[in-house]
């Protein structure tokens, strides 16, 4: 029999009844054990019940079975599983993450290029980033988020990179993203692939659009500084100008995160383009808002009531957080506990879905002059199961049936970096969802520092499943070599 809450209670008033009623021939002590010892019974069935319930529950809304070797490692090359398992090791604890990045450092190029690009960077050339999306669209991933891995972050002085970054960027709209998704539409209409073509997505980083960003982010609004931000604004509009006349919705703008103290300049210049852009139910640029700070909820409901104010859709990549190691005053900025960073993301998602599937629930009824609803895309960007299965099981229950085709629709579109969580991405494909991958691109020591950067700021998240993913990878060329 199933033990409810309620079941309980009354078999708890059974049996004080029966102690009270028919145990005369039995002495009370000896009576009162017996209702001690059965209420106790009670109690374990109940909570064993429960438990069983809530494994139950938390194994079918979980994207993966973790008693399961993931199912990517299959479609992996020998030199990818390779490099994967080897990886997996090299980063399986902090102490073994502090040794490898600075291992890395000193690895020769080649080294790199050899064995670490093929899992975390797309590669230096415009063609072998493309190639790169072509292999993660086999396993499931719609398009890739690029990253051209040249920046400014501490406000050094111009370099020759620096200087043609806008044009890399720029270059890379029409050679990579575009050239993608002419590819996948091919392959689509052709039959060759069941995935219908989805926009990519181009990562811009604040620090890397112009020699010294990081002091004029800081400094953004002081009059001095006036005649450098209208030139920054018009670099950032001129990439978002040729995203809109050459790519023509195969490619989106995405303004990513930096430290805490460039925040304010970065979420002015994310703001302004989505104002310009974002309109008529074009949504063209994309912000970010790190959740793990203090004060990202009061920044999104700021942003809401600035799409609101200035009628354009809010459009917000929302991430966790990457600047743990690296703030100067993080305990005054960064969440506390993991379980408070974890509340204020899912808070965050919860936000912009209602504004979403609201809109899929009453078309034209939004608060927009237009009538659309003032969200209108979202990048789920986590590597968070529990973050991801909460969007997931959502997009299940609340999707209006006949409305909302999810084959085509991109306003939910969930994101994890190049190399990670890559099970839980594949699930999330596989049930049908828009997945993107975070691809850094670009010349290999800038790229090296980018990923020794990746390693330092997110170490908990890479060593996720470290010990577990060699035995899987292991398994895999064991399953290999006896299939042959």
């Amino acid at each position: 029999m199933l033990r409810t809450p309620a079941n309980k209670q009354v078999l708890k008033r059974f049996i004080s009844s029966s102690a009270s009623k028919g145990t005369s021939s039995m002495p009370a002590h000896g009576a009162n054990s017996a209702v001690a010892a059965a209420a106790a019974a009670v109690e374990l069935a109940s909570a064993a019940t429960s438990a069983s319930a809530t494994a139950a529950r938390n194994l079918h809304n979980r994207l993966v079975d973790p008693s399961k070797s993931p199912e990517f490692l299959k479609s992996l090359s020998a030199m990818d599983l390779l490099s994967t398992t080897a990886i997996s090791a090299m980063t399986a604890s902090p102490t073994l993450i502090k040794m490898s990045t600075k291992v890395m450092k000193y690895t020769p190029n080649p080294l790199i290029k050899q064995f670490v690009y093929p899992i975390y960077c797309g590669g230096e050339s415009f063609q072998e980033v493309v190639d790169t999306g072509s292999r993660l669209q086999q396993r499931g991933f719609g398009n890739m988020m690029i990253s051209y891995s040249v920046e400014d972050a501490e406000g050094s002085s111009s370099t020759s990179l620096l200087d043609n970054a806008v044009d890399e960027i720029i270059a890379s709209v029409d050679q990579i993203l575009v050239k993608h998704y002419d590819n996948s539409e091919a392959a689509y209409a052709s039959g060759i692939s069941n995935q219908a073509p989805m926009a990519g997505y181009i990562a811009l980083k604040p620090t890397g659009l112009m020699a010294n960003s990081a002091t004029l982010l800081k400094n953004y609004n002081k009059p001095e500084y006036a005649e450098q931000w209208a030139a920054y604004l018009d670099t950032c509009r001129r990439i978002c100008q040729h995203t809109v006349d050459y790519a023509k919705g195969k490619a989106v703008i995405v303004f990513d995160a930096e430290k805490k103290v460039l925040q304010p300049g970065v979420y002015e210049a994310q703001r302004v383009m989505m104002r310009e852009f974002n309109k008529n139910g074009n949504v063209i640029v994309v912000g970010t808002i790190q959740m793990y700070l203090q004060d990202a909820i009061a920044q999104l409901e700021h942003e809401l009531a600035d799409a609101k104010k200035h009628d354009y859709q809010l459009a917000l990549k929302l991430v966790r957080g990457a600047y743990t190691h690296s703030e100067p005053d993080r305990w005054n900025v960064i969440h506390k506990t993991k379980a408070d960073t974890d509340a204020s993301y899912n808070k965050g998602i919860s936000m912009m879905l209602d504004s979403i599937i609201d809109g899929w629930k009453n078309p034209g009824k939004g608060p927009l002059s237009n009538g659309l609803p003032l969200v209108g895309r979202v990048v789920v960007a986590s590597h968070n199961e529990e973050s991801m299965s909460i969007v997931d099981r959502r997009l299940k229950e609340e999707v209006p049936h006949g409305t909302v085709d999810l084959a085509k629709e991109e306003s939910i579109v969930f994101g994890q970096l190049m190399g990670m969580a890559e099970d839980q991405g594949v699930a999330l494909a596989m049930r049908g969802h828009k997945v993107i991958k975070y691809v850094p691109w670009g010349p290999t020591k800038e790229t090296k520092e980018y990923l020794v950067r990746r390693l330092e700021e997110n170490g908990d998240t890479v060593s996720i499943g470290g010990w577990e993913f060699v035995k899987y990878g292991l398994g895999e060329f064991a399953r290999r070599a006896f299939k042959n």
